[in-house]
């Protein structure tokens, strides 16, 4: 009874749809561009970023989005953007899936 439970729980997980992250469009990144978008900008297209840091003292937002449907990854989407001291956009990459 007791292994039962936990091959139940991964039955469930494997079986069903998920996401991870929080979904954004895509089509204002191609607007982006370097030394010229501002952070606003950034804020206004795609919203809170799912985390902030800093990258040799500059800071940088990410945003990422992972949907998975009966285990598998079937999309993916990640922007990373760095942030001069001005609060324009430095760089960017963007990937999908």
């Amino acid at each position: 009874m007791g292994s039962i439970i936990p091959a139940i729980f991964v039955l469930l997980i494997l079986s069903g749809c998920f996401y991870q992250g929080r979904n954004f469009d895509i089509s204002p990144v191609r607007n982006i561009r370097n030394d010229m978008t501002t952070q606003r900008e950034i804020y206004a297209d795609f919203g809170e970023p799912l985390r902030r840091g800093l990258e040799n003292g500059l800071e940088t937002w990410v945003y990422g989005y992972q949907y998975y449907e009966l285990g598998q990854l079937r999309e993916s989407k990640d922007l990373y953007v760095v942030f001069n001291k001005n609060n324009t956009v430095r760089s960017y990459s963007f990937t999908s899936r």
